[in-house]
Protein backbone atom coordinates (compact mmCIF):
# COMPACT_ATOMS: atom_id res chain seq x y z
CA UNK A 1 0.00 0.00 0.00
CA UNK A 2 1.39 3.39 -0.98
CA UNK A 3 1.15 6.42 1.25
CA UNK A 4 -1.24 9.21 0.37
CA UNK A 5 0.43 12.04 -1.51
CA UNK A 6 1.49 14.93 0.71
CA UNK A 7 0.45 18.51 0.02
CA UNK A 8 3.56 20.67 -0.10
CA UNK A 9 2.13 23.79 -1.70
CA UNK A 10 -0.91 25.80 -0.77
CA UNK A 11 -0.77 28.72 -3.15
CA UNK A 12 -4.33 28.00 -4.28
CA UNK A 13 -5.59 29.13 -0.86
CA UNK A 14 -4.67 32.70 -1.78
CA UNK A 15 -4.36 33.86 1.82
CA UNK A 16 -4.00 37.54 2.68
CA UNK A 17 -0.90 38.58 4.66
CA UNK A 18 -0.97 41.79 6.73
CA UNK A 19 2.12 43.17 8.47
CA UNK A 20 1.60 46.38 10.50
CA UNK A 21 4.82 48.24 11.34
CA UNK A 22 5.65 51.46 13.17
CA UNK A 23 6.33 53.32 9.92
CA UNK A 24 4.55 51.32 7.21
CA UNK A 25 1.78 48.73 6.99
CA UNK A 26 2.10 46.04 4.32
CA UNK A 27 -0.59 43.87 2.72
CA UNK A 28 -0.51 41.31 -0.08
CA UNK A 29 -1.19 37.74 -1.17
CA UNK A 30 0.58 34.67 0.22
CA UNK A 31 3.16 33.29 -2.20
CA UNK A 32 4.08 36.71 -3.60
CA UNK A 33 7.64 38.04 -3.33
CA UNK A 34 6.59 41.49 -2.12
CA UNK A 35 3.50 43.24 -0.71
CA UNK A 36 0.79 44.37 -3.09
CA UNK A 37 0.30 47.62 -1.19
CA UNK A 38 2.38 49.56 1.33
CA UNK A 39 0.89 52.50 3.22
CA UNK A 40 2.18 54.70 6.05
CA UNK A 41 1.08 53.63 9.52
CA UNK A 42 -0.57 57.03 9.80
CA UNK A 43 -3.72 58.59 8.43
CA UNK A 44 -5.16 62.04 8.02
CA UNK A 45 -8.27 62.95 9.96
CA UNK A 46 -10.16 65.93 8.55
CA UNK A 47 -12.74 67.55 10.80
CA UNK A 48 -14.46 70.16 8.66
CA UNK A 49 -17.81 71.56 9.74
CA UNK A 50 -18.35 68.64 12.10
CA UNK A 51 -17.94 66.01 9.36
CA UNK A 52 -15.00 63.71 10.02
CA UNK A 53 -13.30 61.71 7.27
CA UNK A 54 -10.08 59.71 7.14
CA UNK A 55 -7.41 60.02 4.44
CA UNK A 56 -5.13 57.05 3.72
CA UNK A 57 -3.82 57.99 0.25
CA UNK A 58 -0.23 59.11 0.82
CA UNK A 59 -0.32 61.62 -2.05
CA UNK A 60 -3.26 63.44 -0.44
CA UNK A 61 -1.16 64.01 2.68
CA UNK A 62 1.46 66.09 0.86
CA UNK A 63 -0.47 69.36 1.17
CA UNK A 64 -2.28 70.70 4.24
CA UNK A 65 -6.03 70.98 4.51
CA UNK A 66 -8.23 72.88 6.89
CA UNK A 67 -8.79 70.82 10.03
CA UNK A 68 -6.34 68.07 8.95
CA UNK A 69 -4.63 66.15 11.77
CA UNK A 70 -2.19 63.25 11.39
CA UNK A 71 -2.94 60.24 13.59
CA UNK A 72 -0.73 57.25 14.41
CA UNK A 73 -2.12 53.75 13.82
CA UNK A 74 0.93 51.85 15.08
CA UNK A 75 3.43 52.95 17.72
CA UNK A 76 6.33 50.91 19.11
CA UNK A 77 5.33 47.99 16.83
CA UNK A 78 1.84 47.73 18.38
CA UNK A 79 -1.53 48.88 17.01
CA UNK A 80 -2.72 51.79 19.17
CA UNK A 81 -5.70 52.95 17.10
CA UNK A 82 -7.89 49.96 16.23
CA UNK A 83 -10.60 52.10 14.63
CA UNK A 84 -8.01 53.69 12.36
CA UNK A 85 -6.46 50.28 11.65
CA UNK A 86 -9.85 48.86 10.69
CA UNK A 87 -10.57 51.82 8.41
CA UNK A 88 -7.14 51.46 6.77
CA UNK A 89 -7.77 47.75 6.15
CA UNK A 90 -11.12 48.54 4.53
CA UNK A 91 -9.36 51.07 2.29
CA UNK A 92 -6.76 48.45 1.32
CA UNK A 93 -9.41 45.77 0.69
CA UNK A 94 -11.26 48.15 -1.62
CA UNK A 95 -8.13 49.16 -3.55
CA UNK A 96 -7.01 45.54 -3.99
CA UNK A 97 -10.54 44.28 -4.66
CA UNK A 98 -10.34 41.80 -1.75
CA UNK A 99 -13.44 39.95 -0.58
CA UNK A 100 -12.71 38.99 3.05
CA UNK A 101 -15.17 36.09 2.98
CA UNK A 102 -13.23 34.28 0.23
CA UNK A 103 -9.75 33.74 1.73
CA UNK A 104 -8.01 33.36 5.10
CA UNK A 105 -5.85 36.08 6.59
CA UNK A 106 -2.53 35.98 8.45
CA UNK A 107 -1.66 38.92 10.70
CA UNK A 108 1.81 39.51 12.11
CA UNK A 109 2.23 40.98 15.58
CA UNK A 110 4.94 42.27 17.87
CA UNK A 111 6.30 40.13 20.70
CA UNK A 112 4.98 42.89 23.00
CA UNK A 113 1.35 42.61 21.89
CA UNK A 114 -1.08 42.55 24.80
CA UNK A 115 -3.87 40.08 25.43
CA UNK A 116 -6.42 42.79 24.62
CA UNK A 117 -4.86 43.45 21.22
CA UNK A 118 -5.04 39.75 20.35
CA UNK A 119 -8.73 39.70 21.29
CA UNK A 120 -9.32 42.81 19.18
CA UNK A 121 -7.60 41.13 16.22
CA UNK A 122 -9.73 37.97 16.56
CA UNK A 123 -12.95 39.98 16.69
CA UNK A 124 -11.94 42.27 13.83
CA UNK A 125 -11.05 39.56 11.33
CA UNK A 126 -13.35 36.68 12.29
CA UNK A 127 -16.44 38.54 13.49
CA UNK A 128 -16.40 41.95 11.83
CA UNK A 129 -14.90 41.10 8.41
CA UNK A 130 -15.93 37.42 8.51
CA UNK A 131 -12.73 35.92 7.14
CA UNK A 132 -13.16 32.12 6.93
CA UNK A 133 -9.87 31.55 8.79
CA UNK A 134 -7.33 33.59 10.71
CA UNK A 135 -3.89 33.21 12.24
CA UNK A 136 -1.72 35.47 14.38
CA UNK A 137 2.06 35.05 14.28
CA UNK A 138 5.00 36.87 15.85
CA UNK A 139 6.99 39.06 13.47
CA UNK A 140 10.41 37.59 14.43
CA UNK A 141 9.01 34.13 13.64
CA UNK A 142 8.02 35.20 10.13
CA UNK A 143 11.47 36.77 9.70
CA UNK A 144 13.06 33.40 10.51
CA UNK A 145 10.87 31.80 7.82
CA UNK A 146 11.88 34.45 5.28
CA UNK A 147 15.52 33.39 5.79
CA UNK A 148 14.82 29.67 6.18
CA UNK A 149 16.44 29.58 9.63
CA UNK A 150 14.29 28.02 12.38
CA UNK A 151 17.04 28.71 14.94
CA UNK A 152 18.36 32.25 14.76
CA UNK A 153 18.73 35.59 16.50
CA UNK A 154 16.54 38.20 14.81
CA UNK A 155 17.89 41.75 15.03
CA UNK A 156 15.16 44.10 13.79
CA UNK A 157 16.32 47.71 13.41
CA UNK A 158 13.04 49.45 12.69
CA UNK A 159 11.57 52.94 12.94
CA UNK A 160 10.46 53.15 16.58
CA UNK A 161 12.41 50.28 18.14
CA UNK A 162 15.42 48.02 17.84
CA UNK A 163 14.51 44.52 19.05
CA UNK A 164 16.62 41.39 19.43
CA UNK A 165 14.66 38.13 19.56
CA UNK A 166 16.00 34.57 19.94
CA UNK A 167 14.14 32.07 17.75
CA UNK A 168 14.33 28.35 18.59
CA UNK A 169 12.51 25.73 16.52
CA UNK A 170 10.64 28.57 14.80
CA UNK A 171 9.22 30.03 18.02
CA UNK A 172 10.15 33.19 19.94
CA UNK A 173 11.71 33.00 23.38
CA UNK A 174 9.58 35.87 24.69
CA UNK A 175 11.32 36.22 28.04
CA UNK A 176 14.67 36.74 26.28
CA UNK A 177 13.54 39.56 23.96
CA UNK A 178 15.26 42.90 24.45
CA UNK A 179 14.86 46.26 22.75
CA UNK A 180 15.56 49.98 22.87
CA UNK A 181 14.24 53.14 21.23
CA UNK A 182 17.60 53.92 19.60
CA UNK A 183 16.28 53.15 16.11
CA UNK A 184 15.19 55.06 13.00
CA UNK A 185 13.15 57.73 14.80
CA UNK A 186 16.14 58.36 17.07
CA UNK A 187 18.32 59.00 14.00
CA UNK A 188 15.67 61.44 12.72
CA UNK A 189 15.89 63.30 16.03
CA UNK A 190 19.68 63.40 15.76
CA UNK A 191 19.45 65.01 12.31
CA UNK A 192 16.95 67.57 13.60
CA UNK A 193 19.24 68.39 16.52
CA UNK A 194 22.22 68.64 14.15
CA UNK A 195 20.38 71.33 12.16
CA UNK A 196 19.25 73.13 15.31
CA UNK A 197 22.85 73.31 16.59
CA UNK A 198 23.82 75.11 13.37
CA UNK A 199 20.80 77.45 13.73
CA UNK A 200 19.26 76.00 10.55
CA UNK A 201 15.46 75.96 10.39
CA UNK A 202 13.74 72.85 9.04
CA UNK A 203 10.86 74.13 6.93
CA UNK A 204 8.45 71.62 5.31
CA UNK A 205 7.90 71.59 1.55
CA UNK A 206 4.35 72.94 1.74
CA UNK A 207 5.57 76.23 3.28
CA UNK A 208 7.84 77.12 0.33
CA UNK A 209 6.56 78.93 -2.78
CA UNK A 210 9.93 79.72 -4.40
CA UNK A 211 13.58 79.56 -3.37
CA UNK A 212 17.20 80.25 -4.25
CA UNK A 213 19.97 77.83 -3.35
CA UNK A 214 22.22 79.12 -0.56
CA UNK A 215 25.23 77.17 0.74
CA UNK A 216 25.54 77.24 4.52
CA UNK A 217 28.80 78.74 5.77
CA UNK A 218 28.07 79.87 9.33
CA UNK A 219 25.25 80.45 11.78
CA UNK A 220 24.61 83.84 10.17
CA UNK A 221 23.79 82.29 6.77
CA UNK A 222 20.10 82.78 5.96
CA UNK A 223 17.86 81.03 3.44
CA UNK A 224 16.40 82.99 0.50
CA UNK A 225 12.85 81.85 -0.15
CA UNK A 226 9.28 83.04 -0.54
CA UNK A 227 6.87 81.56 1.95
CA UNK A 228 3.57 80.08 0.84
CA UNK A 229 0.61 81.48 2.79
CA UNK A 230 -2.56 79.64 3.80
CA UNK A 231 -5.86 81.12 4.94
CA UNK A 232 -6.16 78.52 7.69
CA UNK A 233 -3.99 77.27 10.52
CA UNK A 234 -1.93 74.16 9.73
CA UNK A 235 -1.97 71.61 12.56
CA UNK A 236 1.19 70.80 14.51
CA UNK A 237 0.78 67.08 13.74
CA UNK A 238 0.75 67.75 9.97
CA UNK A 239 3.84 69.94 10.28
CA UNK A 240 5.71 67.19 12.16
CA UNK A 241 4.59 64.60 9.58
CA UNK A 242 5.91 66.83 6.77
CA UNK A 243 9.23 67.24 8.58
CA UNK A 244 9.43 63.47 8.98
CA UNK A 245 9.52 63.03 5.19
CA UNK A 246 12.57 65.35 4.97
CA UNK A 247 14.37 63.64 7.85
CA UNK A 248 13.72 60.23 6.29
CA UNK A 249 15.34 61.38 3.04
CA UNK A 250 18.35 62.73 4.93
CA UNK A 251 18.71 59.48 6.80
CA UNK A 252 18.52 57.39 3.63
CA UNK A 253 21.05 59.43 1.65
CA UNK A 254 23.69 60.62 4.12
CA UNK A 255 24.41 57.99 6.75
CA UNK A 256 27.44 55.70 6.73
CA UNK A 257 28.59 53.51 9.64
CA UNK A 258 32.31 52.94 10.22
CA UNK A 259 34.97 53.09 12.91
CA UNK A 260 35.30 56.72 13.98
CA UNK A 261 39.01 56.54 14.85
CA UNK A 262 40.17 55.17 11.49
CA UNK A 263 42.70 57.13 9.44
CA UNK A 264 40.13 57.44 6.67
CA UNK A 265 37.75 59.36 8.92
CA UNK A 266 40.51 61.49 10.47
CA UNK A 267 41.79 62.57 7.06
CA UNK A 268 38.26 63.35 5.90
CA UNK A 269 37.42 65.73 8.74
CA UNK A 270 38.35 68.84 6.79
CA UNK A 271 38.54 67.49 3.24
CA UNK A 272 36.14 69.25 0.85
CA UNK A 273 35.79 66.19 -1.37
CA UNK A 274 34.37 64.26 1.58
CA UNK A 275 31.60 66.79 2.22
CA UNK A 276 28.09 65.93 1.08
CA UNK A 277 25.54 68.68 0.63
CA UNK A 278 21.86 68.22 1.36
CA UNK A 279 19.41 70.77 -0.02
CA UNK A 280 16.51 71.59 2.30
CA UNK A 281 13.10 72.62 0.88
CA UNK A 282 13.86 76.34 1.50
CA UNK A 283 17.02 76.17 -0.66
CA UNK A 284 19.54 75.97 2.19
CA UNK A 285 22.31 73.53 1.22
CA UNK A 286 23.72 71.98 4.39
CA UNK A 287 27.22 70.42 4.45
CA UNK A 288 27.78 67.05 6.11
CA UNK A 289 31.40 66.00 6.59
CA UNK A 290 32.36 62.35 6.70
CA UNK A 291 32.86 62.70 10.45
CA UNK A 292 29.35 64.15 10.85
CA UNK A 293 27.79 61.31 8.86
CA UNK A 294 29.79 58.71 10.77
CA UNK A 295 28.96 60.05 14.23
CA UNK A 296 25.27 60.31 13.33
CA UNK A 297 25.25 56.73 12.04
CA UNK A 298 27.26 55.34 14.93
CA UNK A 299 24.82 56.82 17.43
CA UNK A 300 22.92 53.55 16.93
CA UNK A 301 25.87 51.84 18.61
CA UNK A 302 26.75 54.58 21.13
CA UNK A 303 23.52 56.56 21.63
CA UNK A 304 24.94 58.85 24.30
CA UNK A 305 28.07 59.71 22.30
CA UNK A 306 26.31 61.84 19.70
CA UNK A 307 26.96 65.17 18.03
CA UNK A 308 24.46 66.83 20.38
CA UNK A 309 24.75 66.14 24.08
CA UNK A 310 22.84 65.26 26.11
CA UNK A 311 20.24 63.16 24.34
CA UNK A 312 16.83 64.42 25.42
CA UNK A 313 13.54 62.55 25.27
CA UNK A 314 15.13 59.11 24.87
CA UNK A 315 15.70 58.20 28.49
CA UNK A 316 16.69 54.60 29.15
CA UNK A 317 14.81 52.38 31.65
CA UNK A 318 16.80 51.19 34.65
CA UNK A 319 17.42 47.78 33.09
CA UNK A 320 17.98 49.20 29.60
CA UNK A 321 15.20 47.03 28.12
CA UNK A 322 12.27 49.03 26.74
CA UNK A 323 10.48 45.82 25.71
CA UNK A 324 9.76 44.89 29.31
CA UNK A 325 8.17 48.28 29.91
CA UNK A 326 6.16 48.52 26.68
CA UNK A 327 4.97 44.92 26.75
CA UNK A 328 3.13 43.13 29.50
CA UNK A 329 5.95 41.03 30.87
CA UNK A 330 3.84 39.35 33.54
CA UNK A 331 0.78 38.83 31.38
CA UNK A 332 -0.16 35.21 30.64
CA UNK A 333 -1.09 35.89 27.04
CA UNK A 334 0.72 32.84 25.75
CA UNK A 335 2.59 29.77 26.94
CA UNK A 336 6.31 30.35 27.14
CA UNK A 337 8.08 28.01 24.76
CA UNK A 338 10.73 25.71 26.24
CA UNK A 339 13.39 24.51 23.75
CA UNK A 340 13.70 20.77 23.13
CA UNK A 341 17.39 20.64 24.03
CA UNK A 342 17.32 21.26 27.75
CA UNK A 343 15.48 23.58 30.08
CA UNK A 344 17.62 25.89 32.14
CA UNK A 345 17.89 24.75 35.75
CA UNK A 346 16.63 27.15 38.45
CA UNK A 347 20.08 27.37 39.98
CA UNK A 348 21.48 28.45 36.61
CA UNK A 349 19.47 31.68 36.73
CA UNK A 350 21.60 34.61 37.77
CA UNK A 351 19.11 36.66 39.74
CA UNK A 352 21.69 39.32 40.46
CA UNK A 353 22.35 39.92 36.77
CA UNK A 354 19.72 42.70 36.27
CA UNK A 355 21.17 44.64 39.20
CA UNK A 356 24.68 44.25 37.80
CA UNK A 357 23.54 45.47 34.41
CA UNK A 358 21.58 48.47 35.74
CA UNK A 359 24.55 50.84 35.86
CA UNK A 360 25.69 49.74 32.40
CA UNK A 361 22.16 50.10 31.04
CA UNK A 362 22.03 53.75 32.06
CA UNK A 363 24.89 54.40 29.64
CA UNK A 364 22.50 53.53 26.83
CA UNK A 365 22.06 50.13 25.24
CA UNK A 366 23.42 50.63 21.75
CA UNK A 367 23.01 48.01 19.03
CA UNK A 368 26.16 46.06 19.93
CA UNK A 369 25.42 46.05 23.68
CA UNK A 370 21.83 44.97 23.02
CA UNK A 371 22.80 41.99 20.86
CA UNK A 372 25.64 41.03 23.21
CA UNK A 373 23.36 41.12 26.27
CA UNK A 374 20.81 38.81 24.61
CA UNK A 375 23.58 36.40 23.58
CA UNK A 376 25.02 36.36 27.10
CA UNK A 377 21.64 35.51 28.63
CA UNK A 378 21.02 32.55 26.32
CA UNK A 379 21.34 28.93 27.37
CA UNK A 380 24.92 27.79 26.84
CA UNK A 381 23.74 25.14 24.35
CA UNK A 382 21.94 27.73 22.20
CA UNK A 383 24.49 30.53 22.19
CA UNK A 384 26.94 29.16 19.55
CA UNK A 385 24.15 28.23 17.14
CA UNK A 386 22.31 31.54 17.40
CA UNK A 387 25.56 33.53 17.20
CA UNK A 388 26.19 31.78 13.89
CA UNK A 389 22.68 32.65 12.68
CA UNK A 390 22.11 36.35 13.35
CA UNK A 391 19.46 37.71 10.97
CA UNK A 392 19.57 41.48 10.41
CA UNK A 393 16.37 43.11 9.11
CA UNK A 394 14.45 46.39 9.25
CA UNK A 395 14.56 49.57 7.19
CA UNK A 396 17.16 51.24 9.40
CA UNK A 397 19.46 48.21 9.00
CA UNK A 398 20.01 49.43 5.41
CA UNK A 399 22.39 52.14 6.67
CA UNK A 400 25.63 51.50 4.71
CA UNK A 401 28.30 49.86 6.83
CA UNK A 402 25.98 48.91 9.70
CA UNK A 403 26.15 45.19 8.91
CA UNK A 404 29.96 45.18 8.69
CA UNK A 405 30.40 47.27 11.85
CA UNK A 406 28.07 45.03 13.88
CA UNK A 407 29.87 41.90 12.64
CA UNK A 408 33.30 43.36 13.39
CA UNK A 409 32.44 44.47 16.93
CA UNK A 410 30.59 41.25 17.79
CA UNK A 411 33.55 39.19 16.58
CA UNK A 412 35.94 41.23 18.73
CA UNK A 413 33.68 40.85 21.76
CA UNK A 414 33.24 37.08 21.23
CA UNK A 415 36.54 35.58 20.04
CA UNK A 416 35.41 32.06 20.97
CA UNK A 417 32.23 32.26 18.87
CA UNK A 418 31.81 32.09 15.12
CA UNK A 419 29.73 35.19 14.38
CA UNK A 420 27.78 35.16 11.15
CA UNK A 421 25.25 37.83 10.18
CA UNK A 422 22.71 37.07 7.48
CA UNK A 423 21.47 40.27 5.85
CA UNK A 424 19.76 40.16 2.48
CA UNK A 425 21.24 42.40 -0.18
CA UNK A 426 17.75 42.89 -1.61
CA UNK A 427 16.20 46.08 -0.24
CA UNK A 428 12.64 44.71 -0.40
CA UNK A 429 13.59 41.51 1.42
CA UNK A 430 15.38 43.47 4.16
CA UNK A 431 12.70 46.15 4.53
CA UNK A 432 9.72 43.78 4.31
CA UNK A 433 11.28 40.63 5.81
CA UNK A 434 8.39 40.09 8.23
CA UNK A 435 5.79 40.27 5.46
CA UNK A 436 7.83 38.02 3.13
CA UNK A 437 8.12 35.42 5.89
CA UNK A 438 4.38 35.56 6.47
CA UNK A 439 3.85 35.07 2.74
CA UNK A 440 6.06 31.95 2.80
CA UNK A 441 4.55 30.57 5.99
CA UNK A 442 0.91 30.91 4.97
CA UNK A 443 1.55 29.35 1.55
CA UNK A 444 2.91 26.10 3.03
CA UNK A 445 0.71 23.03 2.73
CA UNK A 446 1.57 21.99 6.28
CA UNK A 447 0.21 25.31 7.57
CA UNK A 448 -3.41 24.26 6.85
CA UNK A 449 -3.92 22.75 10.29
CA UNK A 450 -3.03 25.99 12.07
CA UNK A 451 -5.81 28.21 10.70
CA UNK A 452 -8.41 29.29 13.27
CA UNK A 453 -12.05 29.60 12.19
CA UNK A 454 -15.01 31.50 13.63
CA UNK A 455 -16.56 28.20 14.75
CA UNK A 456 -13.42 27.34 16.73
CA UNK A 457 -13.44 30.78 18.33
CA UNK A 458 -17.05 30.31 19.42
CA UNK A 459 -16.44 26.77 20.69
CA UNK A 460 -13.16 27.30 22.54
CA UNK A 461 -13.23 30.97 23.44
CA UNK A 462 -10.73 33.75 22.86
CA UNK A 463 -8.72 33.16 26.04
CA UNK A 464 -7.88 29.51 25.35
CA UNK A 465 -7.16 30.22 21.70
CA UNK A 466 -4.73 32.98 22.56
CA UNK A 467 -2.91 31.05 25.29
CA UNK A 468 -2.72 27.74 23.42
CA UNK A 469 -2.48 28.72 19.76
CA UNK A 470 -1.01 32.20 19.41
CA UNK A 471 2.16 31.84 21.39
Amino acid sequence: MTAAPQVYGADEINAIVIDPGSYQTKIGYAGYDSPSMVLPSYYGLVDADGNKRRIFDETLLLLPQKGLEIKHIVENNAVVDWEGFEAQLEYMFKKLDIDPTQQPVLLTESTMSSYESKVDALKLFLEKHRFPAFYLVKQPTTVSFSHGRPNCLVVDVGHDLVTVTPIVDGLCLKNQVMGTRYAGAFLNQQFEQFLADKKIALRPHYTIKSKKIVHWESETTTAHFEERKYDFEVSASFREYSKLRILQEMKETLLNCMEEDTEEVKEAKEADDEVRWFELPDGMAVPFTKKDRTVLSNSLFSPLETLSKPVKGWETPEDGNIVKHLGNANEASSKEYVPMRRAKKPEDDDKDKPEEDAAEAQKGFGLLKLVQTVLDRLDIDLKPQLANNIVLVGSTSLVPGLNAKLHSELSLANPSLKIRIHASGNTIERRYASWVGGSILSSLGTFHQLWVSKDELDAVGAEKLIVNRFR
